[in-house]
């Protein structure tokens, strides 16, 4: 009686064994999925540029969120309007042609001069050569703002005054309001002088530029180059 509960038990075994090994199969395939879903997910997510065909008008665009604040005085080739001015509380600019090509091409070297920044061979200068819209970055401790946002200075391309109490400055004098002056010359507090807008972004018809944050890194700028293209009509 024995020997036959002993023999009608022995294919239960293997048979526990199998099931063990199916599941541990199911296991595997589930976590190889999941990998590749989230793999998947993570390159989509990289360069996930937005992309447009479309010839916007100067009202679609300062009706995007743009707050107005002026035009550049630099006349870039090809182009119809270029404006600047704040969005989300920063300052932003926008050089619009009258075709998608032409943005891709004068538009695009439109937008590497604007953002065009230099080793620093004379002085502080640290920019290109029409870079129309400066800022001071690098300043030392106690001195003035420090980081990637800067302190906004007076364009080569203004007249000599302040705006609405925005510090400007030019090669000899720092004005702070209409015709105050503060006794001190930009070369002993600004270390380098670079381009106010850092990242650009070629959308249809269109260039966008940004200034950066002083809390944010280069990714974080350009996701906000992609937010304001975001929030244009499409």
């Amino acid at each position: 009686m024995d020997l036959e509960q002993n023999v009608a038990t022995i294919p239960l075994y293997p048979l526990k064994q199998d099931r063990l090994d199916v599941i541990n199969n199911l296991i595997m395939k589930y976590l190889i999925f999941i990998i590749s879903l989230l793999t998947l997910i993570s390159c989509s997510s990289v360069g996930s540029e937005r992309e447009s065909t479309k010839v916007f008008t100067l009202e679609e665009v300062t009706s995007s969120g743009l707050k107005v604040r002026g035009n550049f005085e630099t006349n870039f080739q090809d182009s119809t309007d270029s404006i600047w001015g704040f969005f989300k509380g920063r300052e932003v600019a926008f050089i619009m042609y009258p075709s998608i090509e032409l943005a891709k091409s004068s538009g695009l070297n439109a937008a590497k001069e604007q953002t065009e920044k230099i080793e620093i061979v004379e002085k502080n200068i640290g920019h290109g050569p029409n870079v129309e819209k400066l800022v001071c970055r690098g300043h030392k401790p106690g001195v003035g703002v420090s980081g990637r946002g800067g302190l906004k200075l007076h364009s080569p391309f203004e007249s000599n005054f302040g705006l609405n109490g925005t510090l400007l400055t030019n090669k000899t004098s720092i004005f702070i309001g209409k015709n105050e002056t503060i006794n001190n010359t930009p070369d002993k507090t600004c270390v380098r002088r670079e381009p106010l807008y850092t990242h650009y972004k070629i959308f249809g018809n269109l260039v966008i530029m940004a200034e950066p944050l002083t809390t944010e890194d280069e990714n974080d700028t350009a996701d906000f180059v992609e937010n304001i293209s975001s929030a244009l009509p499409e």
